[in-house]
C-alpha cells in the first residue's frame, strides 16, 4: 500500500515539475505578446518589464526542474505553492476589472481565459496539497521494514560518487540556476535594452525606427480623413503605405490613442500648427489602439483629422519609444535629429524646426 502511494505521489510530483516546465516555455515561445500582456497593467516601465517577465519564466523553469530532479523539495514545495496562490489572486483581479481573452498563462499558444486559469490553479494548488498530505501520512504510519521507502533515487547517482559533497551539490544548483536565467536573456535578449545600446537616441530606439521605415506592413495609413461635424465623428479609408519622411522637417508623435496625455499633447501640437501656419502634412501621427473606432475617437478628441495619420503596431510603437506614451520625433530627411516627451513640447522649438530655422 505504502509503495503504491509513494509511486503515486512521485508521479505527481514530476507531473507538476513538467506542468512548470511546459507553462515556461510555451511564455518564451510567445515572449514578445506575454511581454506586452504584462506591460498593459503599467506596473513597471517596458525595460523593468522585459526584465521581470525573464526572471519570472526563468523562475518557473528552475522550479518545475527542482520538483522533477526532487532537490530541496521543501523549499521548492512551498514557493510553488506562494507562487500559485499570487498568481491566482492575480487572475482573480484579472476576472473582475480586465476580464481578459487570454490570460497568457501558456502564452497565446493556448488561449485561456482568466475564470478557467483560475480553477486550473485550484487544481493544481490540491495536487501539491495531496502530496503534503502524502507525506504527512506517510511519516506518521508504522511500516514494516520490508515496506520502508526505496532509498534510490535518480540524484543518488551522483551521492554514490566519492566527488559528490555538500559544496559540489550547491555547485549543481548555481550552475543550473544560472544557465536557465542566462538562456532566458540571451536566447532572448529584452529588446529595450538591445535597442538602448545600438540607438543613437535616449528616447527611441533607432534600429526599430529604421527598419519601420522600410516596411509598409507595420502601418495603416489613414486616407481622407473627414470630420462629420453633425454626428461629432470621424471617417477615413485605409490603405498599406510606406511613411514619407524624406524631404523636409517633420514632427512624427508617437502615441497611444487610450493615453490622455498623448490626447492633450497632441492637440496642442496640433494648435501650434494651426497659429503659426506650419503645413499640416508636417505633422506625422504614428498611433496604435484597440480598433480603427479608437483611433478614430482620438483624432476627434485632438482635431488631429488634417494631418497625416498611420496606424501602427503595438508592439513596434511600445518597442521604438520603450513603452513611454507620447514620444515626438523631430525627423529631417528621413533621419532623427530630436526626440521630445510630453514636458518637452515648446512652440518655438516646433516653428523653427518645421521652417528649417533650427
Amino acid at each position: 500500500m505504502r509503495k503504491a502511494i509513494i509511486i503515486s505521489q512521485n508521479s505527481i510530483r514530476i507531473l507538476l515539475g513538467i506542468f512548470f516546465i511546459v507553462s515556461a516555455v510555451m511564455k518564451v515561445l510567445s515572449l514578445d505578446t506575454f511581454v506586452m500582456y504584462v506591460y498593459s497593467f503599467q506596473l513597471f516601465p517596458l525595460v523593468l518589464t522585459e526584465i521581470a517577465c525573464r526572471l519570472l519564466i526563468g523562475f518557473e523553469m528552475l522550479l518545475g526542474v527542482m520538483l522533477v530532479l526532487k532537490l530541496r523539495y521543501k523549499l521548492v514545495w512551498w514557493t510553488s505553492m506562494g507562487l500559485m496562490v499570487a498568481f491566482t489572486l492575480f487572475l482573480v483581479y484579472t476576472a473582475i476589472f480586465r476580464n481578459d481573452d487570454n490570460c497568457h498563462c501558456f502564452g497565446d499558444i493556448i488561449e485561456v481565459k482568466p475564470v478557467v486559469s483560475i480553477f486550473k490553479n485550484l487544481a493544481v494548488m490540491l495536487f501539491f496539497l495531496l502530496i503534503y498530505e502524502w507525506k504527512r501520512r506517510t511519516h506518521n504510519t508504522e511500516e514494516t521494514e520490508e515496506e520502508e521507502e526505496p532509498k534510490f533515487r535518480f540524484k543518488d547517482l551522483f551521492l554514490a560518487s566519492p566527488w559528490y559533497s555538500k559544496t559540489a551539490k550547491i555547485i549543481i544548483y548555481v550552475v543550473a540556476g544560472v544557465l536557465i536565467f542566462v538562456a532566458a536573456f540571451v536566447l532572448f535578449p529584452p529588446t529595450a535594452i538591445y535597442n538602448k545600446i545600438f540607438s543613437k537616441h535616449n528616447l527611441v530606439a533607432t534600429p526599430v525606427y529604421e527598419k519601420a521605415l522600410n516596411d509598409s506592413l507595420v502601418y495603416l495609413h489613414y486616407e481622407n480623413i473627414r470630420y462629420n461635424e453633425a454626428e461629432d465623428t470621424v471617417t477615413f479609408q485605409k490603405d498599406t503605405a510606406y511613411c514619407q519622411l524624406a524631404n523636409g522637417t517633420y514632427i512624427v508623435p508617437v502615441v497611444s490613442a487610450g493615453c490622455k496625455y498623448c490626447k492633450q499633447s497632441c492637440e496642442l501640437v496640433h494648435n501650434i500648427f494651426e497659429r503659426n501656419h506650419l503645413p499640416a502634412d508636417h505633422l506625422v501621427i504614428w498611433m496604435w489602439g484597440v480598433n480603427d473606432a479608437h483611433c478614430g475617437n482620438f483624432l476627434r478628441v485632438t482635431q488631429c483629422w488634417e494631418h497625416e495619420v498611420y496606424r501602427i503596431s503595438p508592439q513596434l510603437a511600445i518597442d521604438m519609444v520603450y513603452g513611454t506614451f507620447p514620444t515626438f520625433l523631430v525627423v529631417r530627411d528621413g533621419e532623427i535629429i530630436d526626440v521630445f516627451g510630453y514636458r518637452g513640447v515648446e512652440e518655438n522649438n516646433i516653428v523653427d524646426y518645421v521652417t528649417g530655422k533650427k
